[in-house]
């Protein structure tokens, strides 16, 4: 994000903050500027209420969902509005495009159900939103819709500032091939950038999220972050039980056959990275059912920004920084050094190497493709503070999650 597009914005959540504005019992009590109190709302009664609470609310209010009503799909389209619940309710899609579409700066959703079976999405912060904030809510049920991209949380194109997601469950997503479905991709958490114009996600986080019971008949994806990031930190998530299902064994009717499949608990493939960091986080349980291995993290873009510590690499292959999965006569050296040092590999003896990805065995010691710096290596599965014993042919050291 330019500096001149930062500077053009209006004031954010967090600029209000540093303004004076202080919250006090869910009521936002202006400080210097003098502006009218922030009000808070009580909804109950499913159905649409959710909604004409949203568009009646102020920039700044906070509205309180208090019963466990099913409640329309939704659009927050306020400033700085906070929605959240202190009962069980749930947002369901119905099928449409989108269960929760967050389009303005500084919303916060917070403790709840988000539905959308059949449908596409379950959250999605808009072009061009800053400070989105998407915590403790269960996102599941998503999908299939035979359409590409079924997601649990999408961060749309453009540049974003100040995006957290943080302690989700992200389940149960599904999506299936079709005659006419395209690429059948499904997606735990998706930064969503234009090929053409990547844009830029700046001081984000996606911190303490659960992430399993994902299946595609071809590509299930934990994380994926395809803009230019200045500023990530991807920390303490899991990522489990994603299944790449062979399409042809499970819906032979579809008349579409792939002819491979693939699992991928991170993706990387934005075009530059910078102050990106990938810390203490849990792959495992990853399947893929032909022709190409489940990887841990697979680099499609740049990796040179991007550090790695103290994850467990519990996936046939750990880190893959090589575009491909065939011999081929890429120089894989070409491509920038991924820093990938005190991690466990699943094995005190720390990674295998192997050229490609079909080149890799699938056994409990996770294989590293490409130009990956991973020594040294942790030789036990780091614990709640990310420690670990260090080493690496052999020399021994005491490697560290917050190390260099």
């Amino acid at each position: 994000m330019t500096r001149e597009r930062r500077e053009r914005r209006t004031m954010s959540r967090r600029g209000a903050l540093r303004a004076g504005t202080l919250a006090v019992g869910g009521v936002a009590l202006a400080g210097a500027a003098g502006s009218a109190a922030a009000a808070t709302t009580t909804v109950t009664g499913g159905g649409d209420a959710l909604q004409t609470a949203i568009d009646g609310a102020d920039d700044g209010d906070t509205i309180v969902v208090a019963d466990d009503a099913t409640y329309d799909p939704v659009t927050i389209n306020k400033s700085d509005l906070t929605v959240e619940t202190d009962a069980d309710p749930t947002i369901n899609g119905g099928g449409t495009n989108v269960a929760v579409s967050i389009d303005a700066d500084g919303v916060t959703l917070s403790g709840f159900t988000v539905t959308n079976p059949d449908g596409l999405l379950g959250v999605k912060v808009e072009r061009d939103i800053d400070d989105a904030t998407i915590e403790g809510n269960t996102i599941e049920d998503i999908g299939p819709t035979g359409r590409l991209g079924v997601t649990g949380v999408i961060v749309g194109q453009g540049d974003h500032d100040g995006i957290a997601i943080a302690n989700n469950e992200i389940r149960n997503l599904d999506q299936e091939t079709t005659d006419d479905s395209g690429f059948p991709t499904v997606n735990g958490i998706l930064f969503d950038a234009d090929n053409s114009d990547p844009g830029t996600v700046s001081d984000c986080s996606v911190v303490n999220n659960t992430i399993e019971g994902i299946e595609s008949d071809v590509a299930p994806l934990g994380i994926v972050v395809q803009h230019e990031t200045e500023g990530l930190a991807i920390v303490n998530n899991e990522v489990r039980d994603l299944v790449a299902a062979d399409d042809t064994d499970s819906d032979p009717s579809d008349g579409v056959d792939f002819g491979f499949t693939f699992a991928q608990g991170l993706n990387i493939a934005s075009p530059s990275t910078e102050d990106t960091t990938v810390v203490r986080n849990v792959f495992e349980n990853i399947t893929s059912a032909e022709t190409i291995l489940p990887e841990a993290v697979k680099i499609d873009g740049d990796g040179a920004g991007v550090r790695f510590r103290a994850n467990r690499f519990e996936v046939a292959i750990g880190v893959n920084n090589r575009n491909g999965t065939d011999g081929g006569n890429r120089d894989p050296s070409n491509d920038p050094e991924v820093d990938a040092r005190n991690n466990w590999w699943g094995s005190r003896d720390g990674p295998e190497e192997a050229a490609f990805n079909q080149d890799a065995d699938d056994d409990e010691r996770a294989d590293v493709v490409g130009n990956v710096a991973y020594e040294p290596f942790l030789r036990n599965p780091p614990g709640g503070g990310g420690g670990g014993n260090g080493g690496g042919n052999g020399n021994g050291g005491n490697g560290n999650a917050g190390g260099n």
